[in-house]
């Protein structure tokens, strides 16, 4: 279930984070697809004004793809910061978030020792 969470203002920290994550988790598994693409002679990967084919757009992808992340993080980040400030001096933001849950490590200690008594 989505609980309702109204804050005034969030970090800069947690903007950035919230974009890197995005981002990262992405732009790499994509620019990847097109390292993978360039394995086979598709030119989708371009290095400097030149294409990438083969083992070099391969290995030269994922590297692609974390720049670009690192660079959209920063660049969105800042401009994101600057206007979830301007839109905390109107109003609250509202957001709907799931809570984690606590994790009981005892309990879960007793079911997996229980769980290997049985087996046993």
């Amino acid at each position: 279930m989505f609980e309702q969470l109204k804050i005034q203002r969030m970090s800069m920290g947690t903007i950035y984070k919230l974009l890197a994550i995005g981002t990262t988790f992405s732009l790499v598994p994509f620019s990847t697809l097109m390292g993978v693409l360039s394995l086979f002679g598709a030119h989708t990967i371009t290095w400097d004004g030149k294409h990438l084919i083969g083992y070099d757009g391969l290995i030269a992808s994922p590297f692609i793809g974390l720049f670009l992340s690192g660079f959209i993080t920063l660049f969105l980040g800042t401009l994101c910061t600057i206007g979830l400030w301007l839109y905390s001096l109107w109003r609250p933001v509202t957001l709907r978030i799931e809570a984690v849950d606590n994790i009981d490590i005892d309990r879960l200690i007793r079911e997996s020792e229980a769980a290997l008594a049985e087996r046993d």
